[in-house]
């Protein structure tokens, strides 16, 4: 199929590219969809006769915190850091220095989401082709459809007018001030890559290759939010979502984008070859080709420098890869902007406040992968690996319990509202882990061409955990 005709795999391609809905180019950034939907959670409805205009009063509050927008950009850098299928090169060959013949180097096909040490051969040249779709269950323990991420947005201090800094905590006057809002965040999230891959034996020691993925991300996002009149009273129409005064509603949104992620180039050394056991070192280049706004790459350069051993035990071959990826680069910062129009809410009623600040930097990486080939039968080689990821300074969550004091009626002090399990930032920066295994088989359906399948399923919880994870992929040497 594909493996077998590149020509073929262009065309798909091209399809696969040209299939975006007309409405996608104006839509806003997809990656700022979920923070857009919270902002706009946050708009309240006016009552008729009102000295005050209260409808920007909690988006305000959102400057004073930066837990949804941090968690929005941690989401999408997290995925798209998710592992694509491509091949190491399933033959290997060595070519007899008397005879000029070519023989198999190994008995086995080699990983698929690992390297082997060893290279397919001078002049060898390895295509192929793999798809992956990919749903994600759970964000820091968290699963992301069940309105666990919950937020609560402070009032601003908006009376009387520039009375204080509107960026520091409420004065608690007039009392509707410390109204608080909850918005409980809901979201599903699915991408699908097809990703063509070629590789090339320069010499019998050295491979280069190429990978192109091309991308698919569909959000779906819901957030209920409900206004706590801890202070100004349950049926004050103060702050209300609509003209009847309710204090509860509703709002979606999704959107999804297509087109090519992020290229990688590849090369590996087999700098030490034995009998058994070799040695290499592999240099993987992902380029940011993909648009980071419509979160289709990550926005940064990524260097993934690898040492890479694997050994030949007649039917069964052990690997281990051992890397560090170093990124140059930000993420969209349309994750973490408020973009809710000011004029359609009046929220130039309130003047322009600074935004506090999130990370964008994409973080770095310490990679390791190991685990076992077993060549079942002369056609078909089973595998089993582990493959773990340490990124550096990301920001981290839990749910927490966290207390809004001065939030009941009556003179200052008063009792305070407790917020139970809030979905709140650790303030300092940490790594997080994240471990998938692998299990899968590849298939000698016809020559030189193989059927690769394999399913990658979630070891840890933290960070954006996956569901069990398909990959299905074609790849043929000549």
């Amino acid at each position: 199929m594909f493996g077998v005709r590149p020509g073929l795999m262009l065309s798909s391609a091209a399809l696969f590219c040209i299939a975006v809905p007309a409405a996608a180019a104006a839509q806003a950034p997809l990656a700022g969809l979920v923070s857009r939907l919270i902002q706009e959670s946050t708009i309240n409805r006016s009552q008729p006769n009102q000295p005050v205009v209260h409808e920007g009063h909690f988006l305000v509050g959102e400057s004073l915190s930066r837990s949804a927008r941090q968690m929005n950009v941690e989401l999408g850098t997290q995925l798209l850091s998710f592992p694509l299928g491509s091949s190491s090169g399933g033959f290997s060959f060595t070519r007899d220095a008397r005879t000029g013949e070519l023989s198999m180097s190994s008995e086995t096909f080699g990983p698929a989401f690992a390297e082997r040490a060893i290279t397919i051969g001078k002049g060898q040249t390895n295509v192929g082709y793999a798809f992956q779709s990919t749903s994600y269950d759970s964000f820091e323990g968290v699963p992301l459809d069940s309105g666990q991420l919950s937020f609560i947005r402070q009032h601003n201090d908006c009376c009387p007018a520039n009375a204080n800094h509107p960026t520091e905590p409420t004065n608690f006057d007039p009392a509707f001030e410390r109204d608080l809002l909850q918005e409980n965040l809901s979201v599903d999230i699915n991408s699908h890559a097809s990703v063509l891959f070629a590789t090339y034996g320069v010499t019998d020691r050295f491979d280069v290759g190429i990978a192109v993925p091309f991308v698919h991300v569909d959000i779906d996002a819901r957030v209920d939010g409900h206004i706590l009149r801890t202070a100004s009273g349950a049926n004050s129409p103060t702050h209300s979502f609509d003209l009847a005064g309710s204090d509860h509603a509703t709002f979606t949104d999704s959107g999804s984008s297509n087109g090519i992620g992020d290229l990688s180039i590849r090369a590996k050394y087999n700098f030490l070859r034995g009998d058994v056991t070799s040695f290499a070192a592999g240099l993987d280049l992902r380029l940011p080709t993909g648009d980071k706004d419509e979160l289709l790459g990550t926005g940064a350069t990524r260097a993934e420098m690898t040492f890479i051993y694997s050994g030949d035990y007649g039917r069964v071959s052990p690997h281990v890869n051992v890397g560090y990826t170093l990124s140059t680069g930000e993420s969209s910062s349309a994750a973490g902007d408020i973009e809710v129009d000011p004029g359609e809410h009046r929220l130039d009623t309130i003047g322009t406040l600074p935004l506090a600040s999130v990370d964008l930097e994409v973080p770095d990486e310490f990679n390791y992968v190991f685990g076992l080939n077993f060549a079942a039968h002369p056609k078909v080689t089973v595998g089993f690996d582990v493959r773990g990821r340490t990124l550096f300074d990301v920001s981290r969550f839990e749910l927490r319990d966290n207390v809004y004091p001065n939030r009941a009626a009556g003179p200052l002090p008063t009792a305070g509202f407790t917020a139970n399990q809030e979905f709140s930032l650790i303030e300092n920066t940490s790594k997080v882990n994240m471990v998938l295994g692998i299990v899968g088989a590849k298939f000698n359906v016809a020559k030189t061409l193989l059927l690769n399948a394999n399913v990658l399923f979630p070891m840890t919880d933290g960070g954006l955990k996956p569901k069990p994870t398909l990959v299905l992929g074609l790849d043929y040497v000549f």
